[in-house]
C-alpha cells in the first residue's frame, strides 16, 4: 500500500515530464557508397575499422575500404549467409544454415608502404623488406631494432630494414624526438640518433635530445631549422597516417613485404622472411 501511495504522489511530475519531448538536430554525411555487381547478404567491419567485408548472393566475400574502394574478393562456399568478425582484424567467420556449418578464415593483407624517402639499412634491391613502425619512448620498441638488425644479418645480402615514425601521443616527447631524428638524418646521422634515443627511451625530454646533438656534433642552427621544419612535422605525419591505414594501432608494428607481423620477436620475423625468401 505504501509503494501504491508513493507511486500516486509522483504520478503530477511523470505527467509533466511525458509533455516534454527530446530534440536534436542531426547533419547527415554521406562518406561512400559500395557499388555492387549482386545483391548483398551481409555486411561486417573490421575491429580496426579499416576494412568493410560484404558477402553477396553469388558466393563471393567483397573486401572494401572505408573509401568505398575494393580491395580484394574472394569466392566462398555457396550457401554462406553470414560474416562474423573474430578476435582480430585477419580472422573471419563465415556461416552456413543449410549447410549448417562454421568456417574459420585467416586473412593476410599485402599493403603497398611507401619506403622511399625513409631511413634504410640493407642493399636497396634487397629481395625482402621489413619495415617497422616505432616510437622513440616505446620501451618494446627499444629492443626490437637489435632483433630487425639480427634477422636481416641472418639472411646476408637478402633483406632492408626501414624505419617509420609512428610516435604515440600518450607519450609526450616521443613526437619532438621524431622530429629530432629527422633532423640529424638531414647531416647523415639518422641511425646514431636513432641509437641514442632508445638508449634513453624511458628518461627522454628535451635536454636528453639536445644533449644527444652535442654528443653527435650536430650544427645546432642547421639542426632547430630542420627539426621545426614543416616538410619534417609532414614528413612524421604522413608516416603515422600510413601506419593508420595499414592497421597499425600500436607500436612496434612490423611488416615484412607489406604483411603485418603477427610475433614481431626474432622467431617470428625471421620466419616471415623466410617464407617470403621461400616464395620468390
Amino acid at each position: 500500500m505504501k509503494y501504491l501511495r508513493t507511486l500516486i504522489s509522483w504520478m503530477p511530475l511523470l505527467w509533466l515530464l511525458s509533455g516534454l519531448t527530446a530534440h536534436a538536430d542531426v547533419d547527415l554525411k554521406k562518406l561512400a557508397t559500395l557499388k555492387l555487381e549482386h545483391e548483398p547478404l551481409d555486411m561486417e567491419v573490421s575491429l580496426s575499422g579499416k576494412q568493410i567485408y560484404v558477402l553477396d548472393n553469388d558466393s563471393r566475400l567483397l573486401i572494401y575500404n572505408t573509401s568505398g574502394r575494393l580491395i580484394d574478393q574472394m569466392k566462398v562456399p555457396p550457401d554462406t549467409d553470414q560474416i562474423k568478425i573474430g578476435p582480430r582484424d585477419d580472422i573471419l567467420f563465415l556461416s552456413s544454415r543449410k549447410a549448417k556449418t562454421i568456417q574459420v578464415l585467416e586473412l593476410t593483407f599485402t599493403y603497398d608502404l611507401d619506403v622511399s624517402q625513409a631511413p634504410s639499412k640493407g642493399p636497396a634491391d634487397a629481395p625482402v623488406t621489413i619495415v617497422v613502425f616505432s616510437d622513440f619512448q616505446c620501451p618494446y620498441c627499444a629492443r626490437v631494432g637489435s632483433i630487425i638488425d639480427s634477422v636481416r644479418e641472418s639472411f646476408p645480402g637478402k633483406v632492408k630494414s626501414v624505419f617509420k615514425h609512428y610516435p604515440l601521443s600518450s607519450h609526450p616527447f616521443s613526437g619532438v624526438a621524431a622530429q629530432a631524428a629527422v633532423a640529424a638524418g638531414g647531416q647523415g646521422k639518422f641511425w646514431e640518433f636513432h641509437d641514442l634515443l632508445f638508449q634513453n627511451y624511458n628518461r627522454l625530454n628535451e635536454q636528453i635530445i639536445d644533449d644527444i646533438r652535442l654528443s653527435l656534433n650536430l650544427d645546432p642552427t642547421r639542426f632547430e631549422r630542420h627539426k621545426q621544419a614543416p616538410q619534417t612535422l609532414a614528413r612524421i605525419a604522413k608516416d603515422k597516417q600510413e601506419g593508420e591505414d595499414a592497421g597499425v594501432r600500436g607500436t612496434p608494428t612490423v611488416f615484412v613485404n607489406g604483411r603485418m607481423v603477427n610475433r614481431p620477436n626474432f622467431d617470428g620475423i625471421k620466419a616471415a622472411v623466410q617464407a617470403e625468401l621461400e616464395a620468390k
